[in-house]
């Protein structure tokens, strides 16, 4: 191979090259812009922490949100409880209000939570337990509520979109089986704890 042949082989590899790592680069960019989320909130109480902090994503133009959450207890206020959860809501029903805000009255939303540290298990232990002696998980719970929140609309060259308020009601599998199991005595709303959270929309 003569060395005018070389050189071109050379220079169409490196253009090959050139091309391949744009395309990758792009393709990674596109990927991290994807993972960059809608929102991101803080929450007071509500079953999953005396504060958590979550990030999401919206879906079917914002009708949905699926949101990733991590909660804390301090030792003071029952043990020190770390609380992951995922969180979906709905939000079938929107107002809006002089194009300054925007009242979601009821948003249906279902989430789990699972609880970490050595006192909690997603099963209990067989040695421990006859099979079936407890049928729950002590860290492992699934939540169902519904929740009411306002958004504020900012300015359109801001980069964040709106501010919302927000409270939710929920109950989980073991408090509806405990009230169902002891109804008469158990008042239907006790089996609710209450959330309130702030969120920022991009």
């Amino acid at each position: 191979m003569d060395k005018l042949l070389r050189k071109k082989l050379i220079f169409r590899i490196i253009i090959a090259l050139s091309l391949c790592f744009s395309q990758e680069s792009f393709a990674q960019k596109t990927f991290l812009q994807r993972l960059e989320p809608d929102h991101i909130n803080l929450q007071y109480a509500g079953s999953i922490g005396f504060l958590s902090a979550g990030v999401g994503y919206n879906f079917f133009k914002e009708k949905t949100a699926l949101s990733f959450h991590i909660g804390y207890v301090p030792e003071d206020l029952g043990g020190q409880l770390t609380i992951i959860a995922i969180k979906y809501d709905y939000k079938p029903f929107s107002i809006n209000i002089k194009d300054k805000f925007i009242i979601h009255p009821i948003n249906p939303v279902i989430f789990t939570s699972y609880t970490l540290g050595q006192n909690f298990d997603f099963k209990f232990e067989k040695p421990q337990y006859r099979k079936d002696y407890y049928f729950w998980s002590s860290a492992f719970r699934i939540h169902m509520g519904a929740g009411s929140e306002i958004k504020i609309l900012t300015s359109k060259e801001s980069k964040i979109k709106s501010i919302s308020l927000y409270a939710e009601a929920n109950t989980n599998d073991l408090y509806a089986i405990s009230w169902f199991k002891n109804r008469k005595s158990t008042p239907f709303y006790e089996i609710f704890k209450l959330g309130y959270g702030v969120k920022a929309n991009f």
